[in-house]
């Protein structure tokens, strides 16, 4: 059954359950979590993606539109990647998507990994495709395609502690110094999942935030330039698509 597990007080864990509840769904996640809570992952995930009502949906584990490729400590092979591709190529039997799940995606072989580069690249629009890993051996193309999330214990804020965003020129100044004198890059995907705990309140706010979040994580980004975006975007209250038309 369904249970509760550590992961879930993640500040990472807060922006997925808050993303796919605004109904947006990135169409390939990869999550980094430890082997301990794996199994609570593709339980929640599939959860999230598949089921309207999670208290009508039984194990969502079990659910028919879920693909599971591989095990926690083994990664599948070419036939088993090319089998969820058909799968996932198929309409959905119950839920409005399929998921697809990769188990043990930074343990995949070359061939097998390759093998899944098109479909992460343009899955079928009922498709999401889900890796989960334990180690950061995951194939750099595949990272690329996806939204990337760590689940673990570790906050990546400045002072390690939950934040929320700046208000007034104090504010930010303060920030930027802080950003500035980290001797560590500052993880921006996992602070701005902080910043936005609360999107309820300020919805605009909270689609500002997982636009720029999506963004930071999805392309190549220094921390420089994402700060400048932050500044631009959040204090400056530029419209978002005036910076990034082009981009976005």
């Amino acid at each position: 059954m369904y249970s509760v597990a550590p992961f879930l007080e993640c500040a990472s864990w807060r922006n997925i359950e808050n993303t796919l509840k605004m109904g947006v769904f990135p169409h390939c996640w990869a999550i980094k979590a430890p082997l301990c809570w794996q199994a609570s992952v593709l339980e929640s995930m599939a959860r999230l993606i598949l089921c309207d009502d999670s208290a009508d949906c039984g194990e969502a584990y079990h659910h028919p539109d879920l693909t599971v490729v591989g095990d926690f400590d083994k990664a599948g092979n070419i036939e088993d990647c090319r089998d969820m591709a058909h799968e996932l190529s198929m309409k959905p039997v119950r839920a409005p998507r399929r998921l697809g799940v990769i188990l043990a995606a930074d343990k995949l072989l070359v061939h097998a990994a390759n093998s899944l580069l098109k479909i992460a690249e343009e899955p079928p629009s009922h498709a999401v495709l889900l890796f989960i890993m334990e180690s950061d051996g995951f194939l750099p193309t595949l990272k690329s395609r996806s939204n990337y999330v760590v689940l673990s214990e570790i906050s990546g804020h400045l002072d390690g502690r939950p934040q929320v965003a700046p208000k007034g020129e104090t504010g930010w100044l303060s920030w930027l110094e802080k950003a500035a004198a980290s001797k560590d890059e500052v993880d921006l995907p996992v602070m701005l999942s902080s910043w936005n705990e609360n999107p309820a309140e300020n919805p605009e706010f909270a689609i500002k935030l997982e636009k720029l979040r999506l963004l930071i994580s999805q392309k190549k980004i220094s921390q420089n330039m994402a700060c400048d975006l932050l500044i631009l975007t959040l204090k400056e209250d530029i419209p978002f698509e005036r910076i990034f038309s082009g981009v976005w």
